[in-house]
């Protein structure tokens, strides 16, 4: 399979295009791919184009698209997930299969009980850090349309935002989450929790603003499993239906 390459600009077939510094970079100096070879590359609108190499310069890989696959491979349901802060490369973990299991949207939380705490200059690098992971999971895994990974939001702040109507929070809750709340549903938030768990308060607040309770029997699934695992769940329901 051809190594597929993510820049966002738009291609056209037969016209030589020079690639952006990341891709270039990725090419030329890590991959070390020659005049000749054949790629993937994809803006994140929508589909693929085949190219291939037309020159490795020392700052910039041109290519030529050669035809254009519009097969994007984007999930049936559009699935907002909001997950805390992590330590340490465990989120990039996090979002990394978050984004593979076909999460539409990631955005980033600060909870009571988050153990990172991120402000100005710091936050917006590792913003960009945790977007460039969502980029290369989607340059491996097929997938078209990079999510867009947005934050650092309170959590407070983003329960009364404007969310779907379907709202699912990962926590054991009085009664299991019935795979036929799928059905009809085209978008929907998935809410997971810290290292250290939801606060009471904030569970409180997460059923007022209409979350249900959402897990997978009655484990405690870690802060960077919870997001996949229940992804998952919900693809294979709605895939059953």
């Amino acid at each position: 399979m051809a190594r597929r390459f993510f820049d966002d600009q738009e291609f056209q077939a037969g016209v030589a295009t020079e690639l952006g510094a990341n891709a270039s970079h990725h090419i030329g100096k890590v991959l070390r791919m020659a005049e000749g070879d054949e790629l993937v590359v994809f803006n994140g609108h929508g589909g693929e184009w085949s190219a291939r190499i037309l020159a490795v310069g020392k700052k910039a890989v041109t290519v030529e698209p050669l035809a254009f696959v519009a097969d994007d491979r984007t999930a049936p349901l559009a699935v907002t997930v909001a997950l805390p802060m992590i330590k340490g490369e465990r989120m990039d973990y996090a979002i990394q299969k978050a984004t593979e299991m076909g999460a539409a949207q990631i955005v980033v939380l600060d909870t009571e009980r988050c153990e990172v705490r991120l402000k100005g200059e710091r936050q917006e690098k590792k913003l960009g850090q945790w977007q460039q992971v969502a980029i290369s999971a989607c340059e491996q895994c097929g997938l078209n349309r990079p999510p867009q990974v947005t934050g650092v939001r309170s959590l407070k702040d983003w329960l009364i935002g404007d969310l779907p109507d379907l709202r699912l929070i990962a926590h054991p809750g009085k009664s299991p989450f019935s795979p036929a709340a799928l059905k009809g549903t085209a978008e929907l938030a998935l809410l997971t929790g810290p290292e250290g768990g939801f606060s009471d308060e904030e569970l409180r607040a997460a059923e007022e603003n209409g979350f249900v309770a959402f897990a997978l029997g009655n484990r405690v699934l870690r802060a960077e499993t919870a997001p996949v695992a229940l992804l998952a769940a919900l693809w294979a329901w709605e895939s059953s239906d």
